[in-house]
Order: C-alpha cells, then sequence, then structure tokens
C-alpha cells in the first residue's frame, strides 16, 4: 500500500517532527502481529528518520502502538529503507461499526451548497457523535446523490436523524431531497436449503422417516437500510429559515415530528439582557433536539430585562421532557445575560414544563459559566416561588444543584517556549450517558490572562446526568496573534462523585505543529485517577442585620460540624472581590449553595467586627430551630417547627500561653490557635488582645486569652502557629493551659519547642497532645504504610485497580521492601511521573502497586540520580518477576531506567536489575512498563532483618525533649547492628510522650543490650530518656530497658551523651553489671612512649564497649617506656567472656609512635583477668606503619584435633502415623578432618516414638567442621528383615560438647530397616551456630591484601581520605584509612593494592567504603573492592559500580558492598 494523500493534508508529507494521518481501506487480517514500512529511496532528500507509527482500528477497537525510532536511509545506520517493526502496545478502545450514508440533494434551483453538512444518528443504544459529511470531491451538487462511509457508536435501531449545515460559504442554501442509512447487523434469517445427490438421499431415506426435517433460522450478517424522505429547504430565506432538521425513516409508526414552544424568561435585575446568540439543547427520554439556535423571536430585540421571549422549535417528539441546556457566545459587548426561567410546551399534549435558573450567564458574574443545564421542576415549587415572592429560589437552586455535578477543570499548558495560546478554547466532557456540549472557557478562576506558558487554569462546569467521564475533547478556534498551543494535561475533579480524573495530552494545538489538529480527544489515564470521599450540596441563607454599617465586604467563610466532630472544608463563600461588594449588604438575604428539604436555623445576632462586641471576627453558631416543609397536592405547603433538643452549649475556654524563660525566646509576630476535642474543633483563631500583658509573648511571660466556642467536649490537642511578621518573629513556647470556663477543666499542653524559620526544624506550626494523651499520634510513616497495604490502599487511599486476575492473599504478612532506581545520564532521561512497582511470586501471587513517592521537594527522577525508598507489602514468598511502571501517559513522561535494585530485608536477599532502558512510549520499544525475572537479576546475600516495633518514652521532666540526632546500637547473643539513627520526624522525642515506630533490627535475638548515643547538636542538644521497648514482631517477645536519667554533657549526675541499657526479660536483666580494670603496659624499647590520645575497645560474648578514652591513669604521664597504666571504669555491661581489644590512638603529639607490650582487662564480677599480648609499634612510622591494633586473647588454648571430644546427637521422629520404631539406628559424622566412627544409638524405653526428640552422647576423635552424616536403620539382634518397616526421622541436630558449635540437618526421610550397615542414607548440613569460644579460637593476626579499583570515567577520581571497615563472621576489622606515602591513590582507571593485618575475619561478609569528602576533588566513582586473605589465599569480590559523591546520585559518600562470588 503506498500511502499518498493525507488525511490531515500537510501538503508537504514526512517532515521533520510532523504527524500524517493516512485512512487505509483492507480485507480484515485479524490482529496486526507486525508491519512493514519503507520507501522507495527517490528525491534528493530521502534520507526518513521514522519515530514511530500508530494503526487505529475503529471497527475492532484496537489502537497499535508501533515503536520504531531508526533511519531508513541508505547512508545512514544499517542503509536499510525498510524495516519490520512489532507493536509495543495494542490498546483496547471503543469498537465502532461502519455506516453508509447515501445524501440526495434535490432537483431544485440553486438546491446544492457549498456549506459545512452534519449528521446525527439516534437509535435504541443512544446518539452518535455530530458526524461531518466531507470528502475530497465537490458534493451536495444538485440532482446528485454522496455516498459517505463513516465509523460511529452502534445505536442499535435506528429511530431518527437530524441533518443540517452551518450556512458557511456562498450559496449555502441547500434542498435536501432523501438520506438513506446503511449498516451491517446480525440477524436471525432462514436457513438455507442444501442441493443433495441421489445417493445421498437414498442413505437418508429412513432417517428421514423417523425424525422431521430441520428447519428453523440461523445467525448471519444482513444489510439493514433507514430511508429518510426530506424534500425541503435548509437554508435562512426558504421555508421557516431552518438549517437542520430532524428526518424519520419511513414506516416509523411510534414516533412523530412535535413542535415546542420555548419561552424565555430573562431576570428583572439591572443588565440583566443580553446582545449574545443564544442556543438550547432540549433532552427527553427519546432523545434531544440537538442545539438550536433561538432567532426568531415574537420581540425585536430579544433577551431584554424583564422580558418573555417565546420561541418554536420543531422536532421529534422528545416524550417527557428530563432536562435543557442553554448557552450564548459571549459574542457582543453586552452578553452577561441574567436567566430567570425557561417555560416549554409540549403542543402535542399541551404540558408545560418549568426549568427555573435564577443565575447568571456570564464571564464576569456568578460562577464565570456561560451554559447552564436546568433539570424541570413541578409546577407547585413554582407556584410556591411566587408566594414566597423570590424566598424558593434557593430550594429550586438546591434541587437542581443536588441532580447535576459541578466540574472543576484544570487546564495545565506546557513549559515549551510559545506553549501559550490567545486563541479561544472550548471543551466537550462525554459521559457514559451523554455529552455537555461545547464548553467556551472564557471565565478563569485563578488568572486574568488565561492560558499561558506553564500556567494552571481553573474553570467551573455543571452538567447533569453526565454518567461516568469517558473522553474530552479540547480545541480552540485558531484565533488571535499567536493561536498554538502546547496543552499539557486536563484535570477534571468532581466533588459530588469523589472523583478527580487526569487527561493527558502532552501535544501542540496547532496548524503547523504536530499533525495540524486544533482539536484534541483525550482520555482518563486509569493510573492518574484518584478517589475521595465524595461532597454533598448544602444550601446556606445568611441573614445581615438591618443596622448602621452591618455589611462586610471581607472574604466570609463557614465551616459545618456534623456529629463525632466530623467537619466539612473551610469554604469560603466568594470567590472573587466583585462578589464580596454584592453580598453581606445591610439588611440582606443571601443564598449560597456550597457542595426533602430540612432548614436548620442558627441563630447570632451578633457583630464580627474587631471594633464591636468583644472584636472576634469568627463566631461559633449552634441550631434553635429545626423547619421541615412538605409541599402536598395542589401546590399546599405543610410547615413544621420543632426545637432543637440537645443542643450543644457555647463554652468559653480561657487560654493561657507561657513563653520560655530563655535568650531571644518571645516573638512579635501573630499568633493563631485551634483546639480540638471529640465533639469538633474552634477553627483558627488569632490570639490578638492579651488580658493580661499589653506586649504579649514576651520572655517569660504568661498571657492569657478568651476564647468563645461551642462545646468541643474532651480536648485532646492544639496546633499553634505565628505567621513570621515582625523583626523578632521566633518563638520559643514553653507551654499552653486550656481552661473550659463551664466545666472548670483544665488541660495541660507541654511544648518547649521553637516556632522558627532559623532554629530546630525550622517549622513555624507545631501540634501538642495533652499531657497524658494516650490516643494516635501518627508519628510513625512506616505504620501509616503498613496499614495501608493490608487494605490495599496506596498514598490517595485509592482502592487498587487490578489488571488481571490473581490469587487473593487476604491476611498474608506485611513486610517491608527496598527500591534503589538510577536514572540514566542521557538526554531527556528524567521523568516527572509516579513511578511503581509490582512484586511478583509463585503462582502470580502479587503484591499491590507500591507506589515510589519521591520526598517532599523533589519533583522529578532526574538524569543520573539514584533515590531509595521503603515500601510494605504482602509478602509473595520467594520473588520471580518484578513489575516496574510509572503514570505517565504522554510522549513528555519518557524515563531511561539504569538499575533497579529490589531488598527484602526480612529474608536477608537483594536483586539487582540491570536495566539501562526506556520506559517511554516514544523511545525504544515503546513499553512503559517492564517485567524483570529474577533468573536475569544479580542475587546477592544481605544481613536479615526483623521488625521490631520499638518505643521510645521520654521522661516528664522540665525540657526533657530534644532535636538531637539520637543513635541506636543493638546487641544480641548473635552478634550486633551497625549504629541506626532514630528519626525525629518532625514530633518525636518530646517531653512525656511515648514514640512508637518499626524498626528493621538484623536477626541476632535474643537482645542483651543496646547503647544509646546523642551527638549533642541541634538547639535543644540535651535529652532526658526514660526507657524503651522493642517487642519482636515475629515472636512477641518484649525487651524492656530503663534509663531514667539525662544524656547530656551539662545536665544530670552523669554529664555523659552515651548510655547501654540491659535488656530485661520478665523481670530478668540479661547481662549483669561490673567494673573493668585496664592495665595498659608500654614497652621496653627506646622511644616506646606516646603523648597521643589512647582509644580502646574491648570486644566479648556480649558486644563491646564502646569507644572507651584512656584518659585518668594512677599515672602524672600516661604511656610512658616500661610503664604500666591502671584504668578503672566502674558499672560497666559485663561483656561476659573478652575475645579481642581494639586500640588506636590519634598520632598528636611530638612523640606519637607507641610500642604497646600487652593489655590486661580484669573483669570484677568474673573475678577473671584477660591478657591481650601485642609487643608492637603503632606508629606510622615503624613497623607497617599501623596505629590501630586488633589484639586477640592469650587466655584461650588451643584445641588439638587429635585428642578426642564429646558429641551430643539430638534426633528428632516425625509426628506421623508409623513414623516410630522398636530397632536401633546407627549414625557417622562426617567432619572437614576426618570422619567419626559408627554410633549405634540403642532402642532402650522407645527412644524413637513419634514427634519424639532422643537424646544421645558420645566420645570420638575430633572431626572438625561437620559437613554432613550417614544414618542408617538396623535390627536389634541382626535377623534379616522379613516385613519392609521403615523408620521416619524428622531432624537431627549434633552439638560438639568442647566447644559447643550447633549443627542442624533437616532430614524428613524414610529410613529403611536392614540387617546389616550396608544400607544408609546421607544428610548435608544445612545450618549452622558457631560458638563465642569457636569464634575466639580462630582470632588470629592474618594480613588481607585490599585492592581498590577506580572507574575509568570523567572525573572518577578523589582527593579525600578513603576508609574502609570488613566485617566478617568473626567481627569487623575497625574503620581503617587507607593510605600510603608518597603515592596519588585513588586516579581515575586505576587499580590501588593495599596490605592490612587483621584478626581473622572468617568468611567476609560484607565492606563499608567511605570518604571524608575532603579535598577539591573529592568526588569518587569507585568499581570494585577485592579482599584476599593471604592465610588461605581466598579473594572475595565486592562490586560497586557507584559515585561516592554528595552531588551525584544519591549524595553518599558511603557504599556498603556485599560479596560477589
Amino acid at each position: 500500500m503506498m500511502l499518498v494523500v493525507s488525511d490531515n493534508n500537510l501538503r508537504n508529507y514526512f517532515e521533520t517532527g510532523r504527524i500524517d494521518i493516512f485512512t487505509v481501506e483492507t480485507a480484515d487480517i485479524g490482529q496486526i502481529n507486525r508491519m512493514m514500512i519503507g520507501h522507495t529511496n527517490e528525491g534528493m532528500r530521502a534520507g526518513w528518520f521514522l519515530d514511530s507509527v500508530q494503526i487505529l482500528v475503529p471497527l475492532k477497537g484496537k489502537h497499535y502502538m508501533f515503536p520504531c525510532h531508526r533511519w531508513l536511509c541508505k547512508g545512514e545506520a544499517d542503509g536499510k529503507t525498510e524495516v519490520e517493526i512489532y507493536p509495543s502496545e495494542i490498546l483496547d478502545t471503543q469498537q465502532l461499526i461502519s455506516y453508509e450514508v447515501s445524501v440526495t440533494t434535490g432537483d431544485e434551483m440553486f438546491a446544492g451548497t457549498n456549506a459545512k453538512v452534519f449528521i446525527q444518528l439516534y437509535g435504541e443504544k443512544g446518539k452518535t457523535e455530530v458526524i461531518i459529511l466531507d470528502s475530497r470531491s465537490n458534493n451536495f451538487e444538485r440532482n446528485t446523490t454522496d455516498v459517505f462511509k463513516i465509523e460511529a457508536k452502534d445505536v442499535g435501531k435506528v429511530f431518527k436523524i437530524r441533518i443540517g449545515h452551518n450556512g458557511s460559504g456562498i450559496g449555502s442554501g441547500w434542498f435536501l431531497e432523501t438520506v438513506d442509512v446503511k449498516h451491517i447487523t446480525m440477524a436471525m434469517v432462514p436457513k438455507e436449503k442444501k442441493k443433495e445427490d441421489k445417493k445421498k438421499k437414498k442413505k437418508k431415506k429412513k432417517e428421514e422417516d423417523d425424525e422431521e426435517e430441520e428447519g428453523g433460522e440461523e445467525m448471519q450478517e444482513v444489510v439493514l437500510t433507514y430511508h429518510f424522505p426530506c424534500s425541503r429547504w435548509l437554508a435562512r430565506g426558504e421555508d421557516d429559515g431552518e438549517l437542520q432538521v430532524e428526518l424519520l425513516p419511513d414506516g416509523a409508526e411510534e414516533l412523530e415530528v412535535n413542535t415546542y414552544e420555548v419561552c424565555v424568561f430573562t431576570g428583572d435585575v439591572l443588565g440583566a439582557g443580553t446582545d449574545a446568540n443564544v442556543f438550547i439543547n432540549i433532552y427527553g427520554e427519546n432523545g434531544d433536539t440537538g442545539e438550536r439556535y433561538l432567532k426568531n423571536s415574537d420581540n425585536l430585540n430579544k433577551f431584554e430585562r424583564g422580558e418573555e421571549d417565546v420561541f418554536i422549535v420543531t422536532a421529534i417528539d422528545l416524550g417527557p421532557l428530563k432536562k435543557l441546556r442553554i448557552r450564548h457566545d459571549n459574542t457582543r459587548s453586552y452578553s452577561a445575560w441574567y436567566l430567570d426561567r425557561v417555560e416549554i410546551v409540549d403542543t402535542k399534549d399541551d404540558t408545560t414544563y418549568y426549568f427555573p435558573c435564577n443565575r447568571w450567564l456570564a464571564v464576569d458574574e456568578d460562577d464565570g459559566q456561560i451554559a447552564r443545564e436546568l433539570v424541570p421542576v413541578d409546577e407547585a415549587f413554582m407556584k410556591k416561588d411566587e408566594d414566597d415572592e423570590g424566598g424558593g429560589g434557593a430550594t429550586l437552586g438546591l434541587e437542581q444543584k443536588s441532580m447535576s455535578t459541578t466540574y472543576t477543570i484544570k487546564i495545565k499548558t506546557g513549559e515549551k517556549k510559545y506553549a501559550g495560546t490567545d486563541a479561544n478554547v472550548f471543551a466537550v466532557l462525554f459521559g457514559e450517558n451523554d455529552d455537555t456540549g461545547i464548553i467556551n472557557l472564557k471565565a478563569c478562576k485563578n488568572y486574568k490572562n488565561k492560558f499561558e506558558q506553564g500556567m494552571i487554569n481553573e474553570f467551573t462546569v455543571e452538567a447533569v446526568d453526565l454518567g461516568e467521564l469517558e473522553k474530552l475533547r479540547i480545541g480552540h478556534d485558531n484565533s488571535g496573534g499567536s493561536p498554538g498551543w502546547f496543552l499539557d494535561w486536563v484535570e477534571i475533579d468532581a466533588p459530588s462523585q469523589g472523583l478527580r480524573l487526569r487527561f493527558p495530552c502532552g501535544r501542540w494545538l496547532d496548524r503547523g505543529e504536530d499533525d495540524g489538529g486544533i482539536v484534541r480527544d483525550l482520555y482518563p489515564a486509569e493510573l492518574q485517577t484518584e478517589l475521595y470521599m465524595p461532597f454533598v450540596p448544602y444550601e446556606l441563607k445568611i441573614y445581615t442585620t438591618d443596622v448602621f454599617a452591618a455589611g462586610t465586604d471581607a472574604d466570609v467563610f463557614i465551616v459545618l460540624y456534623g456529629r463525632k466532630g466530623m467537619c466539612t472544608l473551610q469554604k469560603h463563600l466568594c470567590v472573587n472581590k466583585r462578589e464580596r461588594r454584592l453580598y453581606f449588604q445591610r439588611g440582606a438575604e443571601d443564598m449560597f449553595i456550597v457542595e426533602g428539604s430540612e432548614t436548620t436555623i442558627f441563630p447570632c445576632e451578633r457583630w464580627l467586627a474587631k471594633s464591636e462586641d468583644d472584636g472576634e471576627t469568627v463566631r461559633e453558631l449552634v441550631p434553635s430551630d429545626i423547619i421541615t416543609e412538605k409541599l402536598l397536592r395542589g401546590g399546599t405547603l405543610k410547615r413544621t417547627e420543632t426545637e432543637v433538643e440537645d443542643a450543644l452549649e457555647t463554652h468559653a475556654y480561657q487560654v493561657s500561653v507561657r513563653t520560655g524563660d530563655m535568650y531571644k525566646a518571645g516573638t512579635d509576630a501573630n499568633v493563631f490557635l485551634t483546639i480540638y476535642g471529640d465533639l469538633g474543633d474552634t477553627g483558627e483563631r488569632k490570639l490578638a488582645v492579651s488580658e493580661n500583658n499589653r506586649n504579649k509573648f514576651e520572655r517569660g511571660q504568661v498571657d492569657k486569652f478568651t476564647i468563645e466556642a461551642v462545646d468541643l467536649g474532651q480536648v485532646f490537642k492544639i496546633r499553634i502557629r505565628h505567621d513570621n511578621s515582625m523583626v523578632g518573629a521566633d518563638w520559643y513556647l514553653d507551654q499552653v493551659e486550656v481552661l473550659d470556663v463551664d466545666t472548670e477543666e483544665v488541660y495541660m499542653f507541654l511544648c518547649e519547642r521553637w516556632l522558627s524559620k532559623k532554629k530546630e526544624d525550622k517549622r513555624l506550626e507545631r501540634t501538642f497532645f495533652v499531657k497524658g494523651y494516650e490516643g494516635e499520634r501518627n508519628t510513625d510513616p512506616n505504620s501509616k504504610k503498613m496499614a495501608q497495604a493490608k487494605l490495599g490502599l496506596d498514598r490517595n487511599a485509592n482502592k487498587k485497580k487490578k489488571k488481571k486476575k490473581v490469587a487473593a492473599l487476604d491476611d498474608g504478612p506485611i513486610i517491608p521492601y527496598h527500591f534503589t532506581l538510577s536514572t540514566g545520564i542521557e538526554r531527556d532521561a528524567s521523568t516527572t511521573a509516579r513511578v511503581y512497582v509490582i512484586i511478583i511470586g509463585p503462582g502470580d501471587l502479587e503484591t499491590d502497586r507500591l507506589w515510589l513517592d519521591l520526598p517532599d521537594g523533589k519533583k522529578s527522577f532526574t538524569a543520573g540520580s539514584m533515590e531509595h525508598f521503603v515500601c510494605y507489602g504482602t509478602d509473595v514468598g520467594e520473588i520471580k518477576r518484578v513489575e516496574l511502571g510509572h503514570n505517565g501517559a504522554t510522549p513528555e513522561s519518557c524515563w531511561l531506567v539504569d538499575e533497579l535494585e529490589v531488598a527484602v530485608p526480612t529474608k536477608g536477599i537483594k536483586y539487582s536489575f540491570l536495566c539501562k532502558c526506556w520506559l517511554a512510549k516514544d523511545r525504544g520499544d515503546g513499553l512503559s512498563v517492564r517485567l524483570f525475572n529474577v533468573l536475569d537479576a544479580s542475587t546477592i546475600n544481605i544481613n536479615r532483618k526483623v521488625i521490631y516495633a520499638t518505643t521510645v518514652i521520654t521522661g516528664d521532666t522540665q525540657y526533657a525533649g530534644t532535636d538531637t540526632h539520637i543513635f541506636l546500637t543493638v546487641y544480641g547473643a548473635n552478634g550486633s547492628t551497625e549504629e541506626m539513627l532514630l528519626d525525629k520526624n518532625e514530633d518525636r522525642f518530646e517531653r512525656d510522650q511515648e514514640d512508637t515506630f518499626n524498626l528493621e533490627v538484623d536477626d541476632i535475638a535474643p537482645l542483651k543490650k543496646i547503647r544509646v548515643r546523642i551527638d549533642g547538636g541541634g538547639s535543644r542538644p540535651d535529652w532526658f530518656l526514660d526507657r524503651i521497648l522493642m517487642r519482636n514482631l515475629n515472636t512477641d517477645e518484649v525487651y524492656m530497658f530503663t534509663y531514667e536519667n539525662w544524656l547530656s554533657k551539662t545536665k544530670g549526675p552523669r554529664r555523659t551523651q552515651m548510655c547501654e541499657l540491659a535488656a530485661v526479660v520478665d523481670d530478668e536483666e540479661m547481662v549483669e553489671r561490673t567494673t573493668y580494670i585496664i592495665q595498659v603496659q608500654t614497652g621496653d624499647v627506646t622511644g616506646a612512649g606516646t603523648d597521643a590520645n589512647v582509644c580502646l575497645m574491648v570486644f566479648g560474648e556480649f558486644g563491646d564497649t564502646g569507644t572507651l578514652q584512656l584518659k585518668q591513669s594512677a599515672n602524672r604521664n600516661k604511656f610512658e617506656r616500661k610503664m604500666k597504666d591502671v584504668f578503672r571504669f566502674p558499672d560497666m555491661l559485663s561483656l561476659g567472656e573478652l575475645s579481642k581489644v581494639r586500640v588506636w590512638h590519634d598520632n598528636k603529639g611530638l612523640g606519637a609512635g607507641w610500642h604497646l607490650d600487652y593489655i590486661d582487662v580484669k573483669d570484677e564480677t568474673m573475678d577473671q583477668t584477660f591478657r591481650f599480648p601485642c609487643d608492637r609499634w603503632l606508629a606510622k612510622n615503624e613497623d607497617d606503619g599501623q596505629i590501630i591494633r586488633e589484639l586477640a586473647c592469650a587466655n584461650n588454648d588451643s584445641v588439638d584435633l587429635s585428642d578426642k571430644t564429646k558429641y551430643e546427637i539430638a534426633i528428632t521422629t516425625a509426628n506421623t502415623e508409623d513414623a516410630s520404631t522398636n530397632e536401633n539406628v546407627w549414625l557417622v559424622l562426617e567432619g572437614r578432618k576426618a570422619r567419626s566412627k559408627e554410633f549405634v544409638l540403642e532402642n532402650k524405653k522407645n527412644k524413637f516414638s513419634c514427634g519424639a526428640t532422643s537424646i544421645f552422647e558420645f566420645s570420638s576423635k575430633h572431626v572438625g567442621e561437620v559437613a554432613g552424616i550417614c544414618i542408617g536403620h538396623i535390627t536389634k539382634d541382626g535377623k534379616k528383615v522379613k516385613n519392609e518397616s521403615s523408620w521416619h526421622v524428622a531432624e537431627v541436630v549434633v552439638t560438639e560438647k568442647e566447644l559447643g558449635n550447633k549443627y542442624f540437618f533437616h532430614c524428613d526421610a524414610q529410613v529403611p530397616l536392614a540387617a546389616k550397615k550396608d544400607q544408609f542414607q546421607t544428610f548435608e548440613c544445612y545450618k549452622s551456630i558457631e560458638s563465642f569460644a569457636s569464634k575466639v579460637r580462630n582470632l588470629v593476626p592474618v594480613k588481607y591484601e585490599i585492592i581498590i579499583i577506580t572507574g575509568d570515567v570523567k572525573d572518577a577520581g578523589t582527593d579525600a581520605n578513603v576508609y574502609i571497615t570488613v566485617y566478617g563472621v568473626n567481627g569487623d576489622s575497625g574503620r581503617r584509612h587507607l593510605r600510603k606515602k608518597f603515592r596519588n591513590l585513588f586516579e581515575r582507571g586505576h587499580t590501588d593494592r593495599f596490605l592490612v593485618e587483621m584478626l581473622d575475619l572468617g568468611e567476609l561478609l560484607r565492606v563499608k567504603v567511605q570518604h571524608d569528602n575532603s579535598g577539591c576533588n573529592c568526588s569518587w566513582y569507585l568499581t570494585c573492592v577485592e579482599i584476599t586473605n593471604t592465610a588461605n589465599s581466598v579473594t572475595t569480590i565486592f562490586q560497586c559500580g557507584k559515585w561516592l559523591d554528595s552531588g551525584k546520585a544519591d549524595g553518599r559518600t558511603e557504599r556498603v558492598l556485599y560479596p560477589k562470588y
């Protein structure tokens, strides 16, 4: 197929940045799988860069996206001029059907027309859109028949059409003869009889005698034809002057042409009349009239103030009328129009319909709309309105408001150059039931100059019964000096439906750009749809008193309160200054509608004025009476007035505000307070006039204020802020006391915080809870995420829409998932779209969509950035696939993903997906969603974590709260964690407050102790810690850590910023307290002493001591040659058996080098001394140049492998039927060093019974680490086995008694009974626990070769100081400085080697690499780290491939790397 003639006729086809549209007719080939596209390579500039192809198949309801993004050129890329491309996405669209419309123009003089002709079909299933009948021929000429093929919605059986033209061009008058509409449908038709030969007839003769011949009907395609005779003029100067007509098909008897008398009443207010063109569309049960121009009135000057204009509208009978839509085009100087009502008389049955309006259709009046949709009301309402002399207008307004939907339309103009437009913009909203017709977007709520670059314009539209929005059509009239417009998106908010839809566009509406279109059809993006609690309309009448100066031009607002403190948002009743001047005048009655008729009266009769009454401009009103009105037949009104029972009383609240007694604590800013109770709140009140001080909020001062409000019930919270005005705006608030004068209840709020832009967290607003409050505070965002994950909610509290059916996970555990996303560095790599991940497990078990929302301050995933997220989702088991996508739907939302990392801390595993692909509709392969298989990922084992619900309780002491950084280290029987920062999260760690949050802690249970440290920074560096509770969410085991003291350098008896707390379980401390006496022996060599500051860290069974500074010795001059210095550290938590010490100095002073002989550590509680020999230099110029040493304990004797040891063997028999045995069992241990003898486990006293664990003990030579076992089942007497039998073993646990190492074997196997030991089964060790004593014996000095490879990219090298910490199964190395004399280290593309001595770390688990960000060129790109244990030549590789730079990627200057073997 040659693409010759374009639909959008851009003349010069296939030009840069343009879109050409072609229509091609072919045979039905089913689903399109691929396409071939190319060119003939003719012409001077034959080369062509094809971006993409889209194929729309309306009859199938399919939209195919074919990305290409490559050259078709002999001189570019691979030189090909044709390419085969495949669809990246197949979208479902509305399925249309094909209609053939034949239009016959009459054989009259000047019967033809040059105007634009349109048609609209009406059927049982609805109506089509208005369709323009156009082709490249000269259509609609005299005595000709024009045939058009159109695709439109299937309306079922057609019962009428509307056809007309727009009256444009010379000789626009048109004589229409007939219209024929054809379409193919499926229908039941009689079956055709098949001709059969004589032989077959004879064979079937017998059967035909028994059965009747099948007849009946079958479903087949048939062509339906509808003939619509017309034979009339559609011309302004002929017949009735109408340009459109409604036609019935031949044979239609149900419907007939009807005449409607339309009476339009213009209101009797100043400026009510209009000179604009007015249009009306009347809707009934049988369709609508289409938009009709109200041209010929019985008045010469139409639509004047107080007048009635009558028009005749001829249409096919609509049945009972449902609504009407009336608008004007705002084209004249005096276009504003106040419409009172419309009355329509159905002349067929003489029925009158009343459509009250009582509103402006004006850009600069009311809500700015120039179109209104009106619904009919009963005649009795109109009579009531007349009786009330206009008083019932509000009720009618509420009736109409409740039946209509108010849409707020936000339109975002793009950020591109020249994106704005001066043209007139219009929109049409299409719902499942109807459309709004053309809405001229004239009256913007927030900007006078509309649709400028980067601007978001807001408009209000009201419509009746559209149903769910399906489509938006938006365009402009191409007028003005710069009509071209780049539209980014349109957002439509319907509060009454609780729905906010986003319609992405991201395209030009410009004759000279894109495809030249100036009208676009937009569809809602499912992933950008938001649901929320729907709003309901309320009608308000406000009566201003008739006294001097009673009116106001202020911005009046209202908040409605219901039961249990539920309230609406604060609603401002006027939208602009003009309305403020119009409303609330002296003696006036103003009606507003804010999102069975019952009226509640709220009396006030008080001033809202600063200079009158009590000076308050806010009043809270309680209802006095409820008036119920019921309209009876005949128009009589039954009115019932009931007094409100148990109405809330108005209370006076005396508020005492104490300003802190510290330097510059007072403020001159304006302070605002909101008080919350269980029955509602006061709203924000300005604390304007202090009752006891002229100059309020001064240092150390108490200011008293009285607030009058409706009874709040039990007060539990306040919100207080200031506006940061005046010079001394910073304010230290000490406390607030609220006294309910009526009940004499006092509520105390302890504050003790700054409200300042310069101090603490720079916030001017704080929320405080009443002293002793035990309710929900919402201080932990992770807890909220977990709760949302359980409910299947995202950040906007939206229910997820699943794209496919998946296995249900109703009550599965919720676990944290950690994500790291790296964005590429190419042009246009960044995106502002919202990104999500779905984790998929076995059997298509999957999490909800986990949204990766950027933190405040970040608007996009910028090129080269690295972002970290923590999300909570359902545990899907073993991860199989990961889906990554975003909600961007426009070409502008392209995104280049470099790498995705998914970590599951609770399972100790991390997957790294090297993506390097576009998620974009116009880049790469056109996919905006990717599915990654874990088989393609790099899998790394990381530290397994357990979730602990951690509660931190701050003491009830003055100034107990803090904003300093708090660090926590947790120690358990199986190791310790890294130091963790506890996030302040705005309001944690305040006086007398319990803060609960979730912590991910290494799996080291049972917990033994914790270390809490503060860094002493911030505006309030001191903290009074009461206690900490940690609850294991897996086991529900609770650990309590009690301190009840200050962490401070200046407060409390200890004057310390660090404390260690023992875990208390069931009132028993897990760790004893002791005193450590440390003796340091300096060597007897020349220059052995040091003047540097020496520090020590002791390691033992229960963790470490932390850094101990060796300051106060018995000797005045410490660490001199051949001298022993003694240091005493009382009241410390015992470490149990000691394993090693780490000793270092800071290399300060003249004689910094130090020769250390040994260190003795005495535990007074255990009465045991541990010796740590050294006999090495800690000096940069001696030995190996290290100033840090790790010394192993010399108390532990080595074990001779030839020595005998004892093994305890615990065998568990399965708890199943026939699992037990009465015979013996034998077992052999397979060790790394040797093999044990055969142990016969004699079955005495029913040892191997169902579900029982049998324990045996044997002596044997030491076999080393137990790797496997052989286990057999043998008869007691050695006789042959008569009947086959077996024993079901579940688990075997082997414990080596000398060192206490345990080895676990998961068996779950049937072991057959045999007479000899030639039948057995083998099992491998799946888990081992190495004892502390065993680890200690492995601590021998080992030299590690550390190789650092710096990347070969621009600016990869660094001049900063680099440090490394190596972690193994035997502990960590401490932070080591990687340096060499006279070497320029860590340069681009270089490999640097270091030899560092450490105690044997065993199997390496991870390393931490960091730098201090010093030097001119401190950024560093680290490729990888290789560490070799020179003792056993085992090399471990730690891949990195990331920046350590405060200005690149995620801004971090440290990386934790895990091994890749």
